[in-house]
């Protein structure tokens, strides 16, 4: 076998037929990960590679380490995605859950803005090794506590949701895994203004939004970054809510009706509205509440202001007159709150 990095035996080039082997070994013995993945750990535990000319280049040695400047010279340098060894992608996700442990428990200590930079980080990238193994209760668990957390110190730290926000949207994560953190952040700011809810209903709410996607899971990747969606591919991304609440049962300890606003959170979407999946008279008898309102709704604003690989991203004012029509005659206090939440939200100075 070739030794990594040089692609070739003994000084000569490799065979058209031994590259081929090598190329189809690669796939078995290497992941895919994104650079971030690899963020906010200072030594890496294991060797990160990239591609070149179709086989693995040592980017990084494992235990050295690795600064800030090093990543940006490799975003600059166009390098995103890497590589581990598929035998090491579990030290990786071992040590970013020490990670996010650290983080959670101390979230409390330090600056409150690079706490919550870090912490959404680390959610998002979590999101990302749950989808790829929803069986794993350790994981979960995990998650389920440090989302909790985050929650009482948003509640605590209202002053940095926007900024926060902003440095969330340029770690360009995938939008499955963005999605869930984009719309929690905005929900627990719209439910504080509502002035209705105690501090455990909130906390409860954003867990419930955090978690409501995770039955994206169940969809095949590569769909994801489709231009193009057929009938069978919207109703795959319509049935998420259903898939979420069967990952979930009785695995974390949410009320009934927090696993109803998972099952129900889509029943706004355009998607929804397209495949006919819910009357009007229906989707009334399934809304259990303004919660419920409040969740699928700040979830479609986020999603409306990100970009997806099947349209561009609209601006607040356009996402506000979508929800306009979905909502206003039915739900016009829930409509004025939004209203005024996000037009506050993006028009002051959050920087204080």
């Amino acid at each position: 076998m070739p030794k990594e990095n040089d692609g070739h035996i003994s000084g000569m080039p490799l065979s058209g037929a031994y590259r081929a082997l090598e190329i189809n070994s690669f796939v078995l013995d290497y992941k895919q990960i994104y650079l971030r993945e690899v963020l906010n750990i200072e030594e890496p535990p294991c060797d990160l590679f990239i591609l070149r000319e179709g086989l693995p280049y040592r980017l990084h040695e494992k235990n050295l380490a690795l600064n800030n400047q090093t990543v940006r010279d490799w975003v600059e340098a166009g390098i995103t995605k890497i590589f581990v060894k598929t035998i090491d992608h579990k030290i990786l996700i071992s040590k970013q859950n020490e990670n996010l442990r650290s983080n959670t428990r101390s979230l409390s200590i330090g600056d409150p803005f690079e706490k919550s930079r870090r912490q959404t980080s680390l959610l998002a990238s979590h999101l990302k090794f749950f989808y790829e193994d929803t069986t794993n209760d350790e994981l979960l668990n995990l998650l389920y506590q440090s989302v909790r957390s985050y929650a009482h110190f948003l509640m605590d730290h209202m002053k940095i949701h926007h900024m926060t926000y902003t440095d969330f949207s340029r770690q360009k994560h995938h939008y499955i895994h963005s999605q869930p953190v984009l719309s929690s952040l905005f929900l627990i700011g719209v439910l504080k203004q509502a002035r209705i809810f105690n501090d455990k209903d909130i906390e409860n709410f954003f867990v419930t939004s955090f978690f409501k996607d995770v039955g994206m899971s169940c969809i095949p990747f590569e769909k994801y970054a489709q231009k193009e969606l057929n009938l069978n591919d919207k109703k795959l991304l319509v049935n998420h809510a259903q898939n979420s609440a069967s990952i979930l049962l009785n695995r974390i300890p949410i009320s009934t009706n927090c696993f109803k606003i998972i099952e129900n959170h889509h029943i706004f979407s355009t998607l929804t509205r397209e495949l006919e999946h819910f009357t009007p008279e229906s989707s009334q008898q399934l809304i259990m509440g303004i919660e419920t309102v409040l969740i699928s709704i700040t979830d479609i604003i986020a999603a409306m202001i990100s970009e997806r690989p099947y349209r561009p991203a609209t601006s607040l004012f356009q996402s506000l007159d979508l929800i306009r029509e979905l909502i206003s005659n039915q739900h016009p206090q829930e409509f004025k709150l939004l209203i005024s939440y996000f037009k506050n939200y993006f028009s002051k100075n959050k920087a204080n």
